[in-house]
C-alpha cells in the first residue's frame, strides 16, 4: 500500500502546476481582449487631437455628414439648421482641417461626402441638408473655403479629381453669382435669382487666389474683389457688415457680431491688409478683461452680451497667426481651451460642450480645431 502512493506527493505538485498554468491562460486571454481592444483604440487615435476626437464620436451622422447640434433637435424654419441637419459650412471646415492636418484619407472621405449629399450637377451646393430635404441656396463663403480646399489638395496630393470638383464649383459661382462682377451671398435655384448683397465677411481672397491660379477667374474679377476689401470704410473702428452690389451702398450693424468682424479682419490679412483700429479694439478688450465677448454695441464699444465663443477665440486666433503676433495667439488659445472637456474619461471628450444644455454646435468645435493644428504645426504648442 505504502508503495501504490509513493509517487503521489510529486504527481500532486505536477498536477498543480499544470492546473495554475492553464487558469492562468484562460484568464491572460480573457482579459487580453479589452486590453487589445484599448490599444487599438488608442492607436487609431494617435495623431488626432482631442477635439477631431470628440468630432469623430460625437458628431458625424450614420451618412458620414457633421451634425450641426450635440443634441437633437428641430425646427420649422429651414433658415436654421438645427439637431442632425448638416451644414456646407460644416465640410468646409472639415475639410480646411484635413488639409492643414495632411490627412488625406480625411480629406477623401470627406469629398465623397461633399459629392454624394451636397453637389448637384454643373457644381451648385446646398448650404444645408436635412431631414426635410435640402435648400435651394447655397452660400458664397462656404463654396469659396471648398474650393480653395479642392484646389490646394489637387496640388499637393496630384489629384485631379479635387481639381475637377472645384472648377465646376467655381464654374457655378461664375455662372450664376455674380453682380456687377462682384460675388454676392447666394444663388436661390428655384426662383433662379441671384442676390445683389455681399455679407463682406463671405469674400475670401485667399480662395479668390486660388481660382485665378488655376484659371477658373479672369484676373479683373480678381483685382476687383481684392479692390473691394482694400477699400473698406470703418464706422467707430468697425467695417461695415455687408454690401449692396446694385445700389454701391454699406450696411452697419446695431451691434457688432465677432465673428463677422474677425472674418474680415482674416480675409483681408490673407491679402496682406491691416485692420489696426478693429484688431487694437479687440486686443485690448482681451487684456482688459482677459476674455472677449461674443458680441458688442456698435456704438458704445461696450459687450452686448454675456456669452464667450470658442469660434471667436478659434478665428482671433487665425488673425494672430496672419500677424505673426505668436504671444498673443497663445493667450487666446490658453482661454479658449478653459471651455474644452479635457478629460479622457469623458464621452464628450475634446468637445466644447455647455453644461447647462449638453449641446454644442459644430462651428463651436471646427473652428477651435482648425485654429489648435494650425498652432501646432507652427510650433506654438507642445
Amino acid at each position: 500500500m505504502i508503495g501504490k502512493w509513493k509517487g503521489w506527493p510529486a504527481a500532486a505538485i505536477i498536477l498543480a502546476v499544470i492546473m495554475i498554468c492553464v487558469i492562468t491562460i484562460l484568464y491572460t486571454q480573457r482579459s487580453a481582449k479589452p486590453m487589445r481592444e484599448a490599444a487599438a483604440d488608442s492607436l487609431s487615435e494617435a495623431g488626432m487631437l482631442p477635439g477631431e476626437i470628440f468630432i469623430r464620436r460625437q458628431m458625424i451622422n450614420e451618412d458620414g455628414t457633421l451634425k450641426t447640434n450635440l443634441q437633437p433637435r428641430s425646427t420649422e424654419s429651414k433658415e436654421t439648421a438645427q439637431g442632425a441637419e448638416a451644414l456646407s459650412e460644416s465640410i468646409g471646415l472639415w475639410l480646411a482641417y484635413a488639409l492643414e492636418k495632411n490627412d488625406q484619407m480625411l480629406f477623401e472621405q470627406n469629398v465623397d461626402v461633399l459629392s454624394e449629399h451636397f453637389m448637384e450637377d454643373g457644381g451648385w451646393i446646398y448650404w444645408k441638408i436635412g431631414q426635410d430635404g435640402p435648400v435651394t441656396t447655397n452660400a458664397l463663403i462656404d463654396d469659396l473655403r471648398i474650393i480653395e480646399a479642392l484646389y490646394k489638395a489637387s496640388d499637393r496630393w496630384s489629384v485631379s479629381k479635387y481639381k475637377e470638383l472645384a472648377d465646376a464649383i467655381a464654374g457655378s459661382l461664375l455662372k450664376n453669382q455674380l453682380t456687377d462682377e462682384i460675388f454676392t451671398d447666394f444663388y436661390d435655384r428655384a426662383s433662379q435669382w441671384t442676390s445683389p448683397v455681399l455679407t463682406l465677411s463671405y469674400l475670401s481672397p485667399s480662395a479668390l487666389k486660388e481660382m485665378l491660379k488655376h484659371e477658373r477667374l479672369p484676373e479683373p474679377l480678381y483685382n476687383k474683389g481684392i479692390k473691394l476689401l482694400r477699400d473698406l470704410p470703418e464706422n467707430n473702428g468697425f467695417f461695415p457688415f455687408s454690401y449692396d452690389v446694385s445700389t454701391e451702398q454699406y450696411s452697419y450693424n446695431d451691434e457688432v457680431h465677432l465673428i463677422d468682424l474677425l472674418y474680415v479682419i482674416y480675409h483681408r490679412a490673407q491679402a496682406g491688409m491691416r485692420s489696426d483700429e478693429s484688431w487694437l479694439f479687440l486686443k485690448d478688450e482681451f487684456y482688459m478683461h482677459e476674455m472677449l465677448y461674443g458680441r458688442y454695441d456698435a456704438d458704445s464699444k461696450h459687450p452686448s452680451v454675456s456669452f464667450e465663443s470658442p469660434a471667436v477665440y478659434g478665428l482671433a486666433i487665425l488673425c494672430a497667426l496672419e500677424f505673426d503676433e505668436d504671444e498673443f495667439a497663445q493667450d487666446l488659445y490658453y482661454r479658449m481651451i478653459r471651455y474644452q472637456t479635457r478629460d479622457p474619461d469623458s464621452k464628450w471628450y475634446g468637445g466644447y460642450v455647455d453644461y447647462h444644455t449638453n449641446d454644442t454646435h459644430i462651428f463651436d468645435n471646427l473652428v477651435p480645431l482648425l485654429a489648435e493644428r494650425k498652432m501646432l504645426n507652427e510650433g506654438l504648442l507642445r
